[in-house]
């Protein structure tokens, strides 16, 4: 397994690999780097297809830059594309929902199982469309009733079934990538609303700089989000804090708590502390500890 070096972006170290990689894995990378919109997309079937290579081949090559499959790799790529040069940004592609959901599971499994102890007396809240607002969501199955407001199509169906909540969603456009709705009907519907709190997850979290996300209307809604709600809970795994992504939208002195997981180090939690903002840190949950 060969890890990227510091400060090198996943493109710019596949492509400095490629005189070096044998025949198999530079298929792999030339797909890659020619077609980021099917390696971001396409199902591994269709990218060995694509780079005539077998799919067990594909997954080694993602392998060796240090990822554990597909799925982190993907997001990788979608932040080099971020943080190239202009030409690469103009591509940008935004990783899938369902890559998200895998990546990371026992962290994200224990950061959703403590934001339900966050509740408190909340009747009112907001949920991120993110996949660990997803696990949250499915926290609150058995929750005392609870007014729900979400622009994600997978935290109603996280909810489906448990009736004691009223769980509303805003009028927007379908973003199929995160199974979310989004536009300024989002942003409308909002504005003459108040709740308790908003559960809130993030693309990309700095100390400095904040919160930020891949997609500009997301951005967008979600500042709306963050105006009308009285408490910020970012739900956010370690592996979260690293550079600003594309579209900042939320200033680290607006957020209230921050749930993480023990894998953050200690100098940017006492780095966010010193902001006023409270951090807890858990232990990730296996599979077989659920």
């Amino acid at each position: 397994m060969t890890s990227h070096p510091s400060g090198q972006t996943l493109i710019e170290a596949v492509s400095a690999d490629l005189p070096e990689l044998n025949k198999t894995f530079r298929r792999v990378a030339q797909y890659m780097l020619s077609a980021p919109e099917g390696f971001m997309h396409k199902p591994v079937q269709e990218i060995a297809a694509a780079a005539e290579v077998s799919e067990p081949s594909v997954i080694r090559f993602c392998r060796r830059y240090g990822f554990k499959g597909i799925p982190d790799f993907r997001i990788a790529l979608a932040m080099a594309l971020v943080h190239g040069p202009a030409a690469e940004r103009s591509s940008f592609l935004e990783p899938q929902i369902t890559d998200k959901a895998v990546v990371n599971l026992a962290s994200k499994r224990a950061i959703a199982r403590f934001a339900r102890t966050l509740i408190g007396t909340d009747r009112s809240i907001i949920i991120d469309s993110g996949s660990t607002a997803q696990l949250f969501a499915e926290t609150l199955r058995d929750a005392d009733p609870l007014a729900v407001m979400t622009t994600g199509l997978n935290i109603v169906d996280a909810l489906r079934g448990a009736t004691q909540h009223s769980i509303m969603l805003p009028g927007g456009v379908l973003r199929h990538e995160s199974r979310s709705l989004s536009g300024r009907m989002v942003e409308s519907t909002l504005a003459n609303m108040h709740f308790d709190a908003l559960y809130l997850g993030a693309d990309a979290i700095d100390p400095v700089s904040g919160l930020s996300t891949f997609n500009e209307e997301e951005a967008h809604q979600n500042t709306a989000m963050i105006t009308v709600s009285r408490r910020v809970v970012v739900l956010a795994d370690s592996t979260k804090f690293r550079a600003p992504g594309l579209h900042r939208f939320c200033e680290i002195e607006r957020i209230h708590t921050i749930v993480t997981d023990t894998g953050l180090g200690d100098d940017i939690v006492e780095a966010i502390e010193a902001r006023g903002v409270v951090v807890h840190r858990v232990d990730p949950i296996e599979e077989n500890k659920k």
